[in-house]
């Protein structure tokens, strides 16, 4: 069991004896799943949306770490969580969800959307780059709504569009500046390849084939990581699968669900 914790703010949509944890990314919040929550929640499972400490107007954690993020998680779990528990993690959310799932039995499967496998695997070239893309401009005194609109073009399919793009980019815009940083720093002191060669429950990965944030190659290789895992590739999409391409994207997640953990009724 996991220490006493403040539990992250999160939603909760649906009913059913299945949970689907969205964990988000770096860039962004629990709103930018809202049409993902739906569409998961209408195949009849119950669906829990979580903030990140720090993110959604809460407190920053003073020190933020992947592996404090992935203590929280477990609370979280353990509080809300059914019988049977999935947790999909998005970029960030994909480095956090592997380590609590081994750390965690009521974690039953997991869904990595976007993952890289740490900072630490990325070369030093790669490394540079992230970092100058990402925290030197807010070092340098620029907030997220001033610098981020050009880097997501960046990391998006070249045609990227629509309403749920459109809302990706407003929640990006609106999120704290000082957030971003912490969570920034968080990711650049993170190894996540123990925790996914550890991997023993059934995990999907969902790659798109144009993402320069993690790229596809890079979730190649997490899938020869971790035994017995599926990547399904999302053709000219970029690292916002589930916005620029949500019918294949939640498609493919409702399979994985269907196939591995099929919705049933909650329990009076």
């Amino acid at each position: 069991m996991t220490t006493a914790l403040s539990l992250p703010q999160h939603t909760v949509h649906g009913e059913g004896g299945t949970t689907v944890f969205l964990l988000h990314g770096a860039y962004g919040g629990a709103d930018y799943f809202d049409n993902a929550a739906k569409v998961v929640s209408d195949a009849g499972y119950r669906v829990v949306v979580w903030n990140a400490p720090g993110y959604g107007g809460t407190e920053l954690p003073a020190g933020a770490s992947i592996a404090g993020y992935a203590e929280s998680l477990r609370a979280l779990v353990q509080a809300v969580g059914t019988d049977t528990n999935v947790v999909l993690g998005h970029s960030m959310g994909a480095l956090i969800a592997p380590l609590a799932t081994n750390a965690e039995p009521a974690i039953h499967g997991l869904v990595l959307s976007s993952a890289s496998a740490g900072f630490a695997s990325r070369t030093p070239e790669d490394q540079k780059r992230y970092l100058a893309e990402r925290l030197e401009p807010i070092e340098n005194g620029m907030s997220v709504a001033e610098y981020v609109r050009p880097l997501l073009v960046s990391m998006m399919g070249p045609g990227a569009s629509g309403p749920l793009v459109e809302h990706v980019r407003e929640v990006i815009v609106n999120m704290s500046t000082a957030t971003l940083a912490s969570s920034i720093r968080a990711i650049a002191g993170y190894d996540g390849r123990p925790a996914l060669a550890a991997l023993t429950v059934p995990t999907l990965l969902l790659a798109g084939t144009e993402d320069t944030a993690c790229p596809v190659a890079g979730m190649r290789k997490i899938h020869e990581m971790v035994p017995g895992s599926e990547i399904h590739e999302l053709e000219g999409a970029g690292h916002y699968g589930f916005a620029e391409s949500p019918d294949e994207y939640l498609g493919h997640l409702l399979d994985f669900l269907g196939r591995n953990f099929p919705a049933t009724p909650a329990k009076n």
